[in-house]
């Protein structure tokens, strides 16, 4: 558990913030107050329910593994739940990972399970730059969101790289090995649309709300948030469909390959199958046509070449081949 707390009166951050002090911030209009909750345990939400006062049921949402995004109002305070991709490099697929958010007057409290990138971020700038915890909880939700969907668009980025990479290597070679990453790419995609398009009605439903931390001119940054969120599932949306016309060029190109290689086998086949005829015949132990002459194999070897040059130049005459 990290804690900032900023003096708006002095206008400074507090030093030496204990455990046993933050009662004394709570609901305390001079002090802005930011508690950061990494692994949340049993013994830090009771915490929260004791001295915060948080209903017991989003507590228990914040312990959950995974929980869909939302928007809880109470008389003093909001409960959000938000999602963000994160990516596992062992398996290269994207998972959603929840930050749960509890704002009031003069508190934010973020819940997360493990190291959440964009908010150790913006808790280390605002360590150092806290000019803007003297515009209030509303203007630090605002910051702590936009770092959370900021985080998103290096990951599209990504994504993008990875379907420029298949695109090149299918048309370099069309190989059966590229539909493994072509799905991975594509199960991505939508993992992605999943974890953002809840997200788009919580942004724009938290846009129009009116709290006393969540002041009038605060609107027009939610608005940005929302149009950041637009043009993601926007981005999205081209993505698909840019990965489905890969899937489907590379399908393409695999049966024109195949379809090669069966035309190639079949002259081949045919080709043969008068040779053989001829091989079969003359190796009958019966009396045949030039079967006593004493240059026979000879004679017979070359008109077998002679038959194979002469269906060889019928299929190129043909366009076969």
């Amino acid at each position: 558990m990290e804690t900032l707390v900023y003096n708006k009166t002095e206008k400074k951050l507090m030093e030496r913030v204990t455990l046993k002090k933050i009662p004394s911030y709570i609901n305390n209009p001079e002090y802005l107050l930011w508690t950061d909750i990494e692994n949340p345990s049993k013994e830090n939400m009771q915490f929260l329910i004791e001295h915060f006062h948080f209903h017991p049921l989003d507590i228990e949402d914040c312990l959950s593994i995974i929980e869909r995004p939302k928007l809880d109002e109470y008389d003093d305070y909001f409960f959000l739940v938000m999602h963000i991709p994160f990516f596992i490099k062992q398996t290269r697929r994207l998972v959603p990972f929840t930050v749960n958010i509890f704002i009031g007057n003069n508190f934010l409290v973020t819940v997360h399970r493990g190291l959440c990138k964009p908010i150790q971020d913006i808790f280390e700038y605002l360590s150092k730059n806290n000019q803007i915890l003297d515009k209030g909880s509303g203007y630090l939700l605002h910051r702590v969101v936009d770092s959370l969907i900021d985080y998103n668009f290096p990951i599209l980025n990504k994504i993008y790289r990875n379907i420029q990479d298949i695109e090149d290597a299918i048309f370099k070679k069309a190989s059966s090995k590229n539909v493994k990453e072509i799905l991975l790419i594509r199960t991505n995609i939508l993992t992605f649309r999943n974890i953002i398009y809840p997200q788009r009605k919580l942004l724009k439903t938290l846009e129009i709300k009116d709290m006393d931390f969540l002041i009038e001119a605060l609107e027009v940054y939610f608005s940005d948030l929302v149009d950041h969120v637009e043009k993601i599932w926007d981005t999205l949306e081209n993505y698909k469909e840019l990965v489905e016309g890969v899937h489907d060029a590379h399908q393409s190109l695999l049966s024109n390959k195949i379809n090669d290689i069966m035309r190639v086998l079949t002259i081949f086949s045919v080709v043969i199958l008068p040779l053989t005829l001829i091989s079969g015949i003359y190796g009958m132990n019966v009396s045949l046509p030039l079967g006593s002459h004493a240059f026979a194999f000879v004679i017979i070897v070359a008109m077998m070449f002679l038959i194979s040059i002469g269906m060889l130049v019928y299929f190129k005459y043909k366009d076969w081949i």
